[in-house]
């Protein structure tokens, strides 16, 4: 095992799980390449012959952040933030890490033990994910949208970091829902029990009436769940520091989407890199699996094909659940956007 000044220096030591109740990190030895090219940094990453140490959170607490703050795609599931941080990693410019099993572990331990004990790991585990390959090269953290509910700790604790909020409107995120069958709906009820514990007032709702909503109304309510937390973002952070997107404009005109990402999060990628990663073949397969096909026009068919076959109802559920929640922003109303609308 290296000893811990080495791998607090090395970002080849990868904190890749966080033990909740030990509060204990394990880190596996890898490399840029394959940080860069995993769809997501958790369960699904095969660490086979991986070198792994473990050590206390604490053993890192005098761990310094790197001087360029790391920047952030925050986002509400399916509206293209794979896709959107594969298109933005280069080697020498920004390393894009997705969705870190660590950060779902503390956004989770958040949930169960309060924000005092997250205080105290959140600022060595992102000083450890922050650590470049190269000076001069930013990183950028896609965590999953569990994670929103740290948004506000990440940005008080690192005052500098640039946050992009990318959000797929909600007629778009129940058609997502609704095309993956069953397993979309499971997924949508799952959801709703994890963002109720983040304390939004539409969970106190008594459980024989939530049992009375079908799947997709329960859709909505997490997607409005979801955006409050983005809403919360934005109007606590400048224009600055905080812009949003959405997922339908970038991918349906990823040119100027790509070079407006780039310019506010600062990573210097260029004109010429958003118009190789549009043109090229990212935008024909799938973002979470390179060895699939898939393009912005199949999802278009995809969403068609849901729509019809869910029908009217589509329509009265988005207005119902927008009058349970008045104040989550119409298609493209969303503060600080990248893009004029």
């Amino acid at each position: 095992m290296s000893k811990l000044p080495q791998i607090a220096a090395d970002p080849l030591w990868f904190p890749d799980a966080h033990d909740a109740n030990s509060h204990a990190l394990r880190l596996s030895r890898t490399n840029r390449k394959a940080l860069a090219e995993e769809a997501f940094l958790d369960d699904r990453w095969d660490r086979t012959g991986a070198a792994q140490a473990a050590h206390p959170v604490s053993d890192f607490a005098s761990l310094v952040a790197p001087k360029r703050a790391p920047r952030f795609i925050w986002h509400t599931a399916f509206c293209g933030s794979t896709l959107l941080a594969r298109c933005l990693d280069k080697p020498g410019s920004n390393l894009s890490l997705r969705e870190p099993a660590v950060l779902m572990s503390l956004a989770n331990m958040k949930r169960t033990q309060g924000a005092e004990a997250l205080r105290r790991e959140l600022g060595p585990v992102l000083a450890l994910l922050a650590r470049p390959f190269v000076r001069r090269e930013h990183v950028t953290i896609k965590p999953t949208n569990t994670v929103n509910n740290l948004i506000g700790d990440v940005a008080a604790l690192l005052p500098d970091a640039r946050h992009l909020l990318l959000y797929s409107e909600l007629r778009a995120f129940l058609l997502s829902i609704a095309k993956k069958g069953e397993p979309g709906r499971a997924f949508a009820r799952q959801l709703f029990t994890i963002f109720a514990m983040d304390g939004h007032p539409i969970a106190q709702t008594q459980p024989r009436e939530l049992l009375k909503l079908t799947d997709l109304q329960i859709a909505a309510l997490v997607w409005h769940m979801q955006v409050a937390c983005l809403l919360e973002a934005a109007r606590t952070g400048g224009a600055d520091q905080v812009a949003s997107l959405d997922g339908d404009r970038f991918l349906h005109a990823p040119e100027p989407a790509l070079i407006a990402v780039d310019e506010f999060l600062g990573l210097g990628l260029g004109k010429a890199h958003a118009g190789q990663m549009a043109s090229g073949p990212i935008f024909q397969r799938d973002s979470k699996d390179q060895a699939q096909a898939y393009n912005a026009g199949r999802r278009a068919a995809e969403a068609e094909q849901a729509a019809a076959s869910i029908g009217p109802s589509l329509d009265a559920i988005i207005e119902w659940s927008y009058g349970l929640f008045p104040a989550s922003p119409r298609p493209g109303h969303m503060p600080h956007p990248l893009l004029a609308n």
